[in-house]
């Protein structure tokens, strides 16, 4: 069976940048952890944020005009679909 799974991504152009969101969310309740950004992304930082697609409205308000690129990401086996939200 092929694992599926649907996530958000979220990309800056600063590591500081990234810690500093990844602060703001989880002090509001969203469950989102650093990961390395996937090459196919281009930012000249290394990191991004992982969060569930659930939590996109929070994360669209907490975040707002916050320097930060949104990506939907879509996971089938080795497969990755990655799609640019804003």
């Amino acid at each position: 069976m092929i694992k599926k799974e649907e996530f958000l991504l979220l990309a800056a152009e600063s590591t500081h940048l990234v810690i500093k969101n990844e602060k703001l969310l989880k002090e509001a309740g969203v469950d989102c952890r650093i990961i390395p950004l996937p090459s196919q992304i281009k930012a000249s930082c290394g990191l991004s944020i992982r969060a569930d697609l659930k939590d996109i409205e929070k994360i669209k308000e907490i975040l707002y005009n916050n320097e930060m690129e949104l990506y939907l990401i879509k996971k089938s086996g080795l497969k990755k679909e990655i799609e640019k939200l804003s």
